[in-house]
């Protein structure tokens, strides 16, 4: 790539080409389904819809945040009953900065008077087996057989039974994404490039964690420089998905840039390919053109929504006069009047920012440790911005749902993984 925004680098050699491929659609969707169907599966087993159909001749599981948790939660539990003292210096993976995430899991299982006897009890259950604030989970696949050397990140959607999950989406305040919460993590260049905070927050902890976190699980895997990486989600996970795809192609090209690589990621040159379903707006409409100009070219970043689903409408786009004063510059009559007029819908809406922001980030302060902690901290700045003109992130692909004769027998059928499953076969 030649060109683009001021501020954005040249990210050609990140991009995996290809545009849309029906195969790559069929295998990843089946991902979605095994994280965004589970509850179902736990309700209905005998219902064959909600398994995930995950070809084993193509892709093994190399890591599921899931059964992380799980195993540590059951070992935290039974340090915790045999009262071991901590260490006077706790190594930067120990159980104990996790304390907070373990003591919420135990929480929700006994509010809901359920039984945690083993491991299995708590990756089985949704409403159990997240980690971070917002109770996030993803999987790590390995491309075997015909696809060796490839991988792919797949990230959970909402669990509607688990408040933090639902929670993330409600917080969809603006914040800037340039040196989010770090000066050495930035999820777009430019400064009028505003993302969701909710799902920019889960973002930075589904990255950054020490012990589940995307950068620590592809160090500790040894995922080879120069590999192709599908990135893929639903619902609120596709939007994270946009988020993680931006945010890999900007750690990667400052560290090439240099003179500092605090991620580790100078020399990996991942080749990013995302594939983000149902996707809500993860963010306003400067950060959709950044990143538009990092993806287009190669076509690497497709948004399949079906026209009938009501969640990649939200969040509701609210359009005014300062979204478009950046490009009205200079001195004249009309621009100084669109300024004056844009600005005080942006007071407004930087005043409500500034409210919820700083709460958002004390409800996320102490489920863990970070990766490379030196490297990131002092953790915890970030800028509220103004815009809500939100619009999706993406080459977007429409698929065409039908209406269920009585829609108030299940009101997000057509938001359902397995739907979007039986509408890429069909339609695409």
């Amino acid at each position: 790539m030649q060109g683009g925004p001021v501020g954005v680098p040249r990210v050609a050699t990140f991009a995996a080409g290809g545009g849309f491929v029906k195969a790559e659609a069929q295998q990843l969707v089946e991902f979605c389904v095994e994280l965004d169907a589970q509850d179902d599966r736990n309700r209905r087993p005998a219902d064959p819809r909600f398994n995930a159909r995950v070809d084993a001749a193509l892709w093994t599981r190399a890591f599921d945040s899931r059964d992380a948790v799980a195993r540590d939660f059951i070992a935290w539990r039974e340090r915790e009953a045999r009262g071991v003292p901590p260490p006077a210096v706790l190594p930067d993976d120990d159980l104990g900065y996790w304390a907070k995430l373990y003591r919420a899991i135990a929480a929700t299982a006994a509010f809901r008077h359920l039984q945690i006897k083993s491991a299995a009890d708590v990756s089985g259950n949704p409403d159990l087996n997240g980690f971070g604030p917002w109770q996030n989970a993803w999987i790590l696949y390995r491309g075997v057989g015909a696809n060796a050397g490839s991988f792919a990140i797949a990230i959970r959607g909402t669990v509607f039974s688990n408040t933090p999950s639902a929670i993330e989406d409600a917080i969809f305040q603006p914040v800037v994404g340039r040196q989010f919460l770090s000066a050495a993590v930035s999820f777009s260049h430019g400064e009028n490039a505003h993302l969701h905070g909710g799902f920019v927050h889960a973002a930075f902890t589904l990255l950054l964690d020490r012990r589940y976190g995307v950068l620590q699980v592809l160090a500790d895997q040894g995922v080879p420089p120069h590999s192709l990486v599908f990135i893929t989600g639903h619902s609120q996970g596709a939007a994270m998905a946009t988020l993680v795809h931006s945010f890999l192609v900007n750690a990667m090209s400052d560290a090439q840039r240099g003179p500092t690589d605090p991620l580790g990621l100078g020399g990996a040159c991942y080749r990013l390919k995302s594939y983000a379903i149902a996707q809500p707006k993860p963010g306003n409409y400067s950060f959709a053109a950044e990143f538009a100009a990092c993806t287009q070219s190669a076509d690497c970043a497709l948004v399949i929504n079906n026209h009938i689903d009501p969640v990649p409408k939200v969040p509701m786009t609210l359009e005014s006069t300062a979204d478009v004063e950046t490009d009205f510059t200079g001195h004249s009559l009309l621009a100084r009047l669109l300024r004056a007029v844009g600005g005080l819908g942006k007071a407004l809406r930087s005043l409500i920012a500034g409210v919820i922001e700083p709460l958002t980030r004390e409800s996320a302060e102490g489920y863990g440790n970070f990766y490379r902690y030196a490297e990131l901290r002092p953790i915890g700045k970030d800028r509220i911005g103004s815009s809500w003109n939100f619009v999706p992130a993406g080459r977007v692909l429409l698929v065409y749902g039908t209406p269920l004769p009585d829609p108030s027998s299940d009101l997000f059928f057509q938001h359902h993984a397995t739907t979007y499953r039986d509408l890429i076969a069909e339609q695409l």
